[in-house]
């Protein structure tokens, strides 16, 4: 559906909203991106993964982001595929960008919002980076570019693993599995 409204606002004319940072690619490995969030002075993604594939992102500087001196950050990533977020892990390359870190939250299934331990026994399905919803008390990230010129070219890398399954979610599965073993059995038996 957000594609189509986007073909049909690019075949229409519209203008569609100014990007901080212009992105010059993105490899998403079969998952979903919006940007149309994003202002002159923030980089926002809304990440949809489908699958646990690493992302990469590259932008490229011009002279008005160098005269900014840096841009805003937030992001929410979102697990669609049903595995959970296990782990997570971000950098960036190229130009040696400076990041000051903002806020940082995780949702668990049930939608309770984690504030430590993000990986501690609960499977993540949301991750937020920054203050993607604007609430009050929460910081973007911020990413400096002193020393930069325009033309300059910076990486934003995510890679994400799976939740591994608990013990008693391996023995249910072993148990499923021996009954399928004891099924096959039993027919080949007859």
């Amino acid at each position: 559906m957000k594609n189509t409204l986007l073909a049909l606002a690019i075949t229409a004319g519209l203008s569609l909203p100014a990007h901080a940072v212009t992105m010059d690619s993105a490899t998403l490995n079969g998952n979903l991106l919006d940007t149309s969030f994003s202002t002159p002075s923030l980089i926002a993604l809304d990440v949809s993964l489908l699958n646990n594939a690493a992302l990469s992102f590259s932008f490229v500087l011009d002279a008005a982001d160098i005269a900014a001196g840096g841009a805003d950050f937030n992001a929410i990533l979102r697990d669609a595929s049903g595995f959970g977020i296990g782990s997570l892990n971000v950098t960036t390359g190229g130009a040696p960008v400076s990041w000051t870190a903002g806020s940082v939250r995780a949702a668990t299934v049930n939608g309770d919002l984690l504030d430590a331990n993000f990986f501690a026994g609960a499977t993540v399905t949301e991750f937020y980076f920054g203050n993607p919803f604007y609430e009050g008390g929460l910081a973007d990230w911020r990413i400096a570019f002193a020393g930069l010129s325009a033309g300059d070219r910076f990486t934003l890398d995510i890679a994400t693993t799976p939740a591994v399954p608990e013990p008693r979610e391996w023995m249910m599965m072993l148990g499923g599995l021996g009954m399928i073993v004891l099924s096959a059995a039993r027919k080949l038996g007859r």
